[in-house]
Formats: C-alpha cells, structure tokens, sequence
C-alpha cells in the first residue's frame, strides 16, 4: 500500500488491528514478512512497517539531504501517522530505523507511548560521521563487480543463519530462501539508493556529553536490544544511555550481531511484546487523568 504525504510517497504495510499501534520505518522489509515486526501484530499489536523514503517502493530521493536525513524520515514517520488518523503510537526500528526512533524522541515526543529500538545506538561521536559499511556502499556506485561483491556479503550475513539454525528444517529453508532474495535485492538497488548517507544520529550533538544530556529529556518507556557481537554498530563505538533516560531498560544478548532480531527472534518478540504491553496500559492511565 502507498501513503501521500505532502512532499513524498511511502510504500507501507499493515499487520493486525486495533488502536494499540506500533510503526516501524525501515529500508527494507524482510522478504518473508517473519519475525520483527510483523510478529508484534500476533501479540495484539496493530504494526504499521514503513520503508523509508529513498528506499525500495518508496519515492526515491535524488538529493543529498546531508545530515537532516534522520530528520526527515522522523518527520515522515509522524506525518504517516497524522494522515492514517493515530494520535500516539509507539515505535521500533533497527539500525537506520533505530536512527529514526531517537530523532522522534527529541523531535515528537508528544505521539510516542515508547520506543524499543535494536542495534540502534546511537553512535558515539569518536567514529566521525560515516561508518565504514556505510562507506563501503557508497564506494560501490559505478562498479557491477563492487556491486555483485556487497550483495554476496549481504547473502553471507542470511546464510549464516541457515547454519545457525541447520538442526531446524523449517528455519535452514528460510533463511537460505531470504538469503538468495536479499542478494538479488541488493543487485537492484539504483545509485540513488546506495548513495544514501545520512551520517550519525543526532549530528548536531558534537559530544558524547551532550547526547546524554540530550536524551536525559526523554520522559517515557525505552527498550534497547543490543547485540555483543554487533560489529556494525559496535558497543564500544555506540553512547550508553540506559544511565541518562529515566524509564529505560537494555537487553544485551552475548553471541547476537547486527542482525539479532534473526538470531534472537522469539526473545525479541517477548521483550517487545512485554514492553509494548506496559507502555500502552501506562500511557493509557496518563491519559485518563
């Protein structure tokens, strides 16, 4: 399904029903519609899955918007929700998306009942303003060979799954099926898609010091699920603000990596179903009074 907004269209699908809504912005939706987010509507959730704009089905974007990316694509989350009638939702996102998810924080506070983000940092300002696979990407433009090469890396990184989970026929299936579509995924993406480069989240905060200060103001539920073996969105490189925003809680999970919601996928449902659940009934008690 597509949405227009005022100066873009997103491409979006909707899982479950009701009022407790739960939106999710990402590039790419997984191929088969398993797991992370999608899983939340069995729980009872009514999940919107965004993909954000540039990407995919959505509008593309021939402009470098430079460091107001994340911006945009938290305006876009929070201008979805105005036209599709939801006054307060919360919301998750992995990676970018997670990106996306502190940039709503500080920037519409005001319709969030919570946020539950994973591998989503945010970035320590020490590793500057690019991250190396972000880099590797853009790199690529231009070169078929460089291309086809970034696309088998992203093929690896599923497959590494189906070895995970080789003792569960069903799994090994998937994960070799996903594996083979993220490939031919990332084989298509137009220049203008792999150009991308939004930077780190909250640029304008040119210290560690000043991110903490600045998440300090968040005022309702967050739940961060963080992979120890993230080595794209290492722990050492990435601001802790579990010690800065009053209603938080962190999940690290030993042996999980970037892709932790694959790796750990009924933990992640539970967590954020649990999450989700005591951040809506709070919300709702708020509310009422």
């Amino acid at each position: 399904m597509f949405l227009e907004l005022k100066d873009t269209k997103l491409y979006y699908e909707e899982f479950g029903q009701g009022e407790r809504c739960i939106l999710s912005a990402m590039q790419q939706l997984d191929p088969d519609r398993k797991g992370w987010p999608y899983d939340l509507a069995e729980e009872g959730f009514h999940v919107f899955a965004i993909q954000m704009r540039g990407y995919g089905q959505s509008a593309h974007v021939m402009e470098d918007y430079g460091e107001k990316w994340y911006d945009i694509w938290a305006d876009d989350v929070a201008e979805f929700a105005a036209a599709m009638g939801i006054k307060r939702f919360l919301y998750t996102g992995a990676s970018d998306g997670g990106g996306v998810g502190w940039h709503l924080c500080l920037r519409h506070p005001e319709i969030l009942t919570g946020f539950a983000g994973l591998a989503a940092g945010p970035h320590s300002r020490s590793i500057g303003t690019i991250s190396p696979s972000r880099k590797y990407t853009i790199d690529a433009v231009g070169s078929r060979a460089a291309v086809e090469q970034l696309a088998m890396y992203h093929k690896q990184r599923i497959l590494y799954f189906a070895k995970k989970f080789g003792d569960d026929p069903e799994l090994k299936k998937e994960f070799e099926r996903k594996a083979e579509t993220i490939y031919q995924m990332k084989m298509d993406m137009g220049p203008e898609e792999m150009k991308i480069q939004p930077g780190i989240t909250l640029p304008w905060l040119k210290t560690d010091e000043e991110v903490l200060k600045a998440l300090s103001e968040i005022h309702f539920p967050v739940l961060l699920l963080i992979g120890m073996k993230d080595a794209m969105v290492p722990l050492g490189k990435t601001v802790q603000p579990i010690g800065a925003i009053e209603h938080a809680k962190a999940v690290f999970y030993q042996e999980a990596n970037h892709l932790l919601y694959y790796g750990r996928r009924e933990d992640v449902r539970r967590e954020i179903a649990a999450f989700a659940e005591e951040a809506f009934e709070k919300d709702g008690d708020k509310t009422a009074h």
